[in-house]
C-alpha cells in the first residue's frame, strides 16, 4: 500500500513538472509571437496611432488621464508626441472649466513628477498653483507658482500648462487659482491626485 502511494506522487509529481514546462514553453512561445507583431507593426504609422491613447487612470484620481500604449512597443518620440498631441486637441473641442479641467499625467513622457492641466476662461486671467503632498494650512501659508513669460505674467482665456512639483507614491494636494489683472482673484479650485509610485516603461526612440 505504501509503496501504491509512493508510485502516485511520483505520477502526479512528474504531471506537474510536465505541465510547469508547458506552461513555460507556451508562455514564451506567445511573448516571442506577440513581439513579433510588436516589430512587424512598428513602421506601420496608421496602428501605432491605434495603440497609442489617453485613457482615464481612477488610480491617480477621478476623470484623471494617462498615456497608454503597449509597454514592448518601441516608436520614436517624434511620433509618439505627434499622436499624444493629436489626441488632447481631439480633447480639447470640450469647452473645459477651472472646477473641471483636462488634467493628463505627464502625456509626453518627459517628467513623472508632472500634470498638464487644460481650461478655458470666458475673460483672460492669470494663472497660479500650488502642489504639496502635505495638509493645506492657510493662504498666507502658501506660496504659488504663478506662470508666466519673460515679459510677465501670463494673461489669458485659454489655459494650457505643464505643472511641475508632484511626489509620485504620494497623495498630491493641487490647488490652483486665475487671478484677474488686479491680482483679485476670481476663482480657485481644489484637485487630489495619487502619482504611480513607478510608472510603466515605455521605450521612445
Amino acid at each position: 500500500m505504501k509503496r501504491y502511494y509512493i508510485k502516485q506522487i511520483i505520477k502526479y509529481s512528474i504531471l506537474a513538472i510536465v505541465l510547469v514546462l508547458a506552461t513555460i514553453f507556451v508562455y514564451d512561445k506567445g511573448k516571442a509571437a506577440y513581439q513579433r507583431y510588436l516589430d512587424n507593426n512598428k513602421d506601420d504609422e496608421s496602428w501605432i496611432r491605434d495603440n497609442i491613447n489617453l485613457v482615464e487612470d481612477t488610480k491617480i484620481g477621478v476623470g484623471i488621464l494617462k498615456s497608454d500604449m503597449p509597454a514592448d512597443l518601441k516608436v520614436s518620440r517624434e511620433i509618439y508626441e505627434e499622436v499624444i498631441t493629436e489626441e488632447i486637441d481631439k480633447l480639447l473641442i470640450n469647452n473645459y472649466k477651472i472646477n473641471d479641467p483636462l488634467l493628463i499625467y505627464d502625456p509626453y513622457l518627459n517628467n513623472p513628477t508632472t500634470v498638464n492641466i487644460y481650461f478655458h476662461t470666458g475673460n483672460s486671467y492669470k494663472f497660479e498653483y500650488y502642489v504639496t503632498t502635505e495638509s493645506i494650512g492657510f493662504d498666507e501659508d502658501i506660496t504659488y507658482i504663478r506662470m508666466t513669460t519673460e515679459d510677465g505674467d501670463i494673461l489669458s482665456n485659454r489655459h494650457f500648462y505643464v505643472l511641475e512639483g508632484f511626489v509620485p507614491g504620494k497623495k498630491n494636494n493641487l490647488l490652483i487659482r486665475i487671478l484677474d489683472s488686479n491680482d483679485q482673484v476670481i476663482d480657485a479650485e481644489n484637485f487630489i491626485l495619487n502619482l504611480p509610485k513607478t510608472s510603466k516603461k515605455i521605450t521612445l526612440n
